[in-house]
């Protein structure tokens, strides 16, 4: 027969060993669920610092690049005529004009700095056979033979105000619906084979898909079209007297580009003269 101490002892010691098993099941049974959540957690958290934002400023950096480059031209029709609509077309179209004028002048400086260079790198080569190609002259890669006088011709500026004169003039100051439409504001046509006459677009004259390509191509244009030559050896032969390039003295150097020959310049001159001083602000 068992003593009421014994039991009492036995009693004790099999409720310390219910306790510690019960103990071990709940702690096997939460465990892993607690680790569980804290990996998808951390999951979750990896993702949102990570994935998310980069998404976001990819999203923003092809909406900024595409505003920017396909930039068409605002209803300026919305300002009243006179002052206000001028200043908001040269705030328009200034910009492009500047920026054209000088990627140009860097190509000119570079062009004469190695004008009398023997050596050229490979990518002093590649840079001068773009060139080239951009303007539309002839060169075999050879650079002992390098077409230098037509070089000189060619890469050179359009004055800043004369090409926002003739913008002006053949634009209506930006509302003229080839100008809202086609982005051109040179009134520049198009050849039936390079017409591109989609939805809304005037035919017959050239579509741009930004102000800047506009200005880009009647730059362009200028400065390598045979029409044109003669505007270009004027350009030339004050370069070689040392006299600056301006709007006042190329404008009647400009022969060909209408029908209306020189009262088509003096037009464009007295144009300029009576808005020099907008110009001169932006």
């Amino acid at each position: 027969m068992i003593s009421t101490p014994i039991r009492r002892f036995g009693a004790a010691i099999l409720m310390l060993l219910t306790f510690s098993f019960s103990t071990g099941v709940i702690a096997s049974k939460h465990e892993p669920k607690s680790h569980k959540a804290h990996t998808v957690k951390a999951k979750s958290t990896k993702i949102h610092s990570t994935k998310t934002p980069s998404k976001k400023l990819a999203s923003s950096k092809k909406e900024y690049s595409r505003n920017s480059e396909l930039a068409s031209l605002p209803d300026l029709r919305k300002y009243p005529s006179g002052t206000p609509r001028k200043k908001a077309f040269l705030r328009t179209v200034m910009p492009y004009i500047t920026s054209q004028n000088a990627a140009i002048t860097a190509d000119r400086n570079w062009l004469v700095s190695k004008q009398y260079e023997k050596r050229w790198s490979p990518s002093e080569r590649t840079r001068l056979k773009s060139i080239t190609q951009r303007y539309k002259i002839a060169w075999n890669g050879n650079t002992n033979r390098v077409p230098w006088n037509q070089l000189m011709e060619k890469v050179d500026i359009i004055p800043t105000n004369m090409v926002a004169t003739m913008a002006a003039a053949e634009s209506g100051w930006g509302t003229s619906k080839l100008a809202r439409s086609n982005n051109n504001l040179f009134g520049m046509k198009c050849s039936k084979r390079h017409c591109n006459n989609g939805s809304g677009k005037v035919k017959g004259y050239q579509h741009f898909d930004s102000v800047k390509e506009g200005v880009n191509a009647y730059v362009v244009n200028l400065n390598t079209h045979p029409a044109y030559k003669s505007f270009r050896k004027s350009r030339a032969q004050l370069r070689k007297a040392d006299q600056e390039v301006t709007a006042s003295n190329m404008i009647h150097k400009l022969k060909g580009y209408s029908t209306r020959g020189n009262s088509y310049n003096n037009y464009l001159f007295a144009m300029y003269q009576s808005n020099q001083r907008l110009m001169a602000a932006n």
